[in-house]
């Protein structure tokens, strides 16, 4: 009896240990997608409040953007935005982040710059500071 209940202790206690062992393995992913999705909701600040510098910050060195732009093209693109007092918004109620390695796709990210709305698909990469933006595609 009493080694009937050492066993079922010790069997709970393994199970609760394989639970918490695969819920930390997970966990990885999620603070990535967390991070990612902060990430995009940073840019979108830097942007609104005409920054940028800080949106530039966001992006990876070898940034590609729409057109192939660089970032030159996010810095002319935020100054045009602030002299016709735009806006960039994003929803990303749709948004789906897929993580493999050091690499992230989030698509479906809903963009409204003034009246014109676009879906977008935004690549991002690993760094030694994070996670950056590498590049973005639009589909319309």
């Amino acid at each position: 009896m009493a080694k009937g209940r050492l066993f079922a202790a010790l069997g709970a206690v393994l199970t609760a240990g394989l639970l918490t062992g695969c819920a930390c393995l997970g966990s990885g992913r999620l603070k990535d997608e967390e991070e990612i999705l902060r990430l995009l909701r940073d840019y979108e600040a830097a942007i609104a409040a005409y920054d940028a510098n800080a949106a530039m910050d966001l992006l990876a060195d070898d940034y590609q953007g729409w057109r192939g732009s660089g970032k030159e093209g996010i810095a002319r693109m935020v100054d045009m935005m602030k002299e016709r007092n735009g806006f960039l918004e994003f929803d990303l109620t749709e948004a789906v982040v897929t993580v493999e390695g050091d690499g992230a796709r989030v698509s479906d990210v809903v963009s409204l710059v003034g009246e014109w709305e676009s879906s977008a698909t935004y690549m991002l990469t690993r760094t030694d500071r994070g996670w950056k933006i590498k590049g973005m595609e639009i589909q319309r």
